[in-house]
């Protein structure tokens, strides 16, 4: 009888020990994806930042452009007529 209780403690206390040895495991490797969730956010926010700043650079370009093109086919009296009617040049 007490090879049988001594047999079904052994059993019973590896099952608790692979039980534990799981645990831990998964909790290492929610440990990891958890840092790597975090890298990965930050990776993102740096590259939103970067899209950010591109796209306003392209839209800098593209009113500069425009701009340049609107005022190549003005002449100088026309700016000159222009500023007077609306009160910006100064004699």
């Amino acid at each position: 009888m007490s090879y049988i209780a001594l047999a079904i403690v052994g059993i019973f206390l590896a099952v608790i020990g692979w039980a534990v040895f799981r645990v831990k495991q998964a909790s290492r490797e929610i440990d990891h994806l958890l840092k790597v969730t975090e890298q990965l956010e930050a990776e993102n926010q740096q590259i939103a930042n970067e899209k950010a700043v591109a796209e306003t650079q392209v839209k800098h370009h593209q009113v500069r452009q425009r701009n340049e093109e609107n005022t190549r086919g003005i002449s100088h009296q026309h700016v000159i007529d222009r500023l007077q009617q609306q009160g910006d040049l100064r004699d």
